[in-house]
């Protein structure tokens, strides 16, 4: 039963709150300033995502050493 309560809730965080979201701002229901913030917050987190990734997935190949002249 815990294992479906969480796979609840991973179901509500990841697909049905932003679908409401962008239910709201495609039927013009949520002010304009909130849609603005969903926007913003989007951009930023896409961009924190790509970045934050790239640094994490240089890091681990700079760690293992795997562009090391040990050739």
């Amino acid at each position: 039963m815990n294992n479906l309560m969480k796979m609840l809730g991973v179901l509500v965080i990841s697909v049905v709150i932003p679908l409401a979201v962008l239910l709201g701002i495609w039927a013009d229901i949520l002010p304009q300033s909130l849609q603005v913030a969903v926007g913003i917050i989007g951009v930023i987190s896409a961009i924190g995502f790509i970045v934050i990734g790239n640094l994490y997935l240089m890091w681990s190949d700079i760690k293992t050493g795997r562009y090391s002249k040990n050739s």
